[in-house]
């Protein structure tokens, strides 16, 4: 016990003698984001092994699971001829991770500005292309590579941009309903498990086509001739893929193309000579309904599997961006007319303001839109509003979440959970009494005649799926359960009496008084109709 003591008093003087030393102190050597610097130090001169590097400065920001490098060169040293006079530069790199608070996320984000090297820096064949367009190097003003991926759903997002001046802009985005690994046979090399929702790459041209278009065949680059040599030449490569890939016992048109990419082969003939007259974007993007299991031992082995799985069609921008609101209608629900939109047109905008998807984020607009549609009953506004509230105004928010729950929204029971552990107990209570006042209407007599609805009902209450969660009214169903001899009522209510004790002495103080008024309707209703009767029938 001393030692613990010791321990503690340490820890908690550290600080403070760290504030009263002008100089540096035992505190500085441990502080977590001297530790995090003094390891991320560490890996670049590890790395300095392989390659020279050098920067200006390393700032590390913990809770926010950011590191920031400035000022960076770096030599590769790469064997090929004249490869030692390759410098890779740039202004500041960025590293972030999920921040501490987040524990259901796990994120990995480098964001590169200014960076800068030549074709040195390139193997042969790389070099080669960039000499073709006149490039004696690369500025990339901004580049991001990020993957987040949610620990509970394993669902992921894979974003990678390239901002290149003067040639162009890479867009590449990947979401992934369930993304992970089986390792049943190998866990040394296991399997991906990937179900896809949707992948689009985009290129924005800031002058590559211009630089391209020259070293191209005229009759490719002419928009009137483009439509059937596209079509010839994309189905023509498609049918020799197919053919590579048949199998030698394979029967009838072996080069013969699937709908899928024969849809690919329609959507390149239309887009690409309106890209040429007008060469801005151009994009490969897939049309999934839903999400769809990638099976890569099948598309590996068999092109119009990958096909059949990704959709995949060209277009000239993507198809997010043809769910922009309406301009119209988004004035109409901004401006003084707001008062004649429908249900499904304010549903729609205070959507799209509240989450930034569709118009320019304005969550107080879209809270406005979206506040009577909630309070009415509306799953989806009420789920919105939940969500946008749940760190400035937790009350407003709990009352929403009890309302999206109950109508089907499992996503918002954790709402409720997460702003429990931050809102007194004595203030939850009477927040789930606002929305499920336990005094009002009798319970329904076609439940008092079934232990099993008894037990259901005290279920839902507690969880608030189904029915507004209400501790209290959940109370009154787990004791006639109870009563009724159903152990599960028993444990229900055990479960209530175990969330106020360990809410501290103020929400047993005030639990009190409720489970008093929850008794008093339970015996109510036990004596009022005749329960023992009823249930021994």
């Amino acid at each position: 016990m001393p030692r613990r003591l010791a321990l503690a008093a340490l820890a908690a003087t550290l600080p403070q003698y760290a504030l009263a030393q002008s100089g540096p102190s035992l505190w500085d050597v441990i502080e977590p984001n001297r530790l995090i610097e003094r390891a991320l130090q560490s890996g670049v001169m590890a790395l300095r092994t392989q390659m020279d590097v050098q920067y200006d400065a390393l700032n590390v920001d913990l809770a926010a699971g950011r590191a920031t490098l400035t000022g960076i060169e770096i030599w590769p040293l790469p064997e090929w001829e004249g490869g030692l006079d390759c410098q890779i530069k740039a202004d500041r790199m960025t590293i972030r991770s999920a921040p501490l608070d987040e524990i259901d996320n796990m994120r990995f984000q480098i964001q590169i500005y200014g960076a800068e090297f030549g074709k040195i820096c390139l193997p042969r064949e790389p070099r080669g292309a960039m000499e073709m367009l006149g490039l004696e190097s690369v500025s990339i003003p901004h580049m991001t590579v990020e993957v987040d991926y949610e620990v509970s759903s394993s669902a992921a997002q894979v974003h990678v941009l390239a901002d290149v001046k003067d040639l162009a802009s890479v867009d590449v985005n990947a979401d992934f309903a369930y993304l992970w690994f089986d390792g049943r046979e190998d866990m040394e090399n296991p399997k991906p498990v990937a179900f896809l929702s949707s992948a689009t790459v985009s290129v924005e041209n800031y002058g590559l086509w211009e630089r391209l278009a020259p070293q191209l065949p005229p009759q490719f680059t002419n928009p009137d001739n483009a439509s059937m040599l596209t079509e010839g030449m994309l189905g023509s490569a498609l049918a020799q893929m197919n053919r590579e890939a048949a199998s030698p016992n394979a029967k009838g048109d072996i080069s013969a193309l699937s709908k899928e990419q024969n849809a690919l082969v329609a959507s390149a003939k239309e887009a690409w000579p309106t890209f040429l007259r007008d060469p801005q974007t151009i994009v490969l993007e897939t049309r999934i309904d839903g999400d769809v299991y990638l099976d890569f031992d099948a598309i590996e082995d068999n092109p119009r599997e990958l096909f059949a799985a990704l959709q995949p069609v060209v277009a000239l921008k993507p198809a997010s961006q043809a769910q922009l609101l309406d301009l119209a209608l988004l004035q109409k629900a901004t401006g003084e007319t707001a008062d004649t939109l429908t249900p499904d047109e304010r549903r729609m905008v205070g959507l799209a303001l509240v989450r930034g998807q569709g118009a320019p984020r304005n969550v107080k607009a879209g809270l406005d839109l979206l506040g009577p549609l909630g309070r009415s009953g509306d799953r989806a506004a009420s789920l919105a509003l939940a969500e946008a509230m749940e760190l400035g105004v937790p009350e407003d928010a709990y009352r929403y979440a009890l309302i999206a729950a109950s109508n089907g929204e499992i996503e918002a029971t954790g709402i409720l959970d997460r702003i429990e552990e931050r809102l007194p107990m004595a203030r939850i209570l009477q927040l789930q009494n606002d929305v499920t006042n336990i005094n009002s209407g009798a319970p329904p007599a076609e439940l008092l005649a079934s232990v099993a609805a008894m037990r259901q009902r005290a279920s839902d209450r507690i969880s608030g799926v189904g029915w507004p969660r209400s501790y209290p009214v959940a109370a009154i169903w787990a004791i006639l359960a109870k009563a009724a001899g159903d152990p599960q009522g028993a444990s229900i209510l055990d479960e209530i009496d175990e969330r106020m004790r360990l809410s501290g002495p103020d929400a047993v103080t005030a639990w009190a008084e409720w489970e008093s008024q929850a008794s008093n309707r339970a015996m109510e209703a036990w004596v009022g109709n005749d329960m023992p009767t009823n249930l021994g029938r």
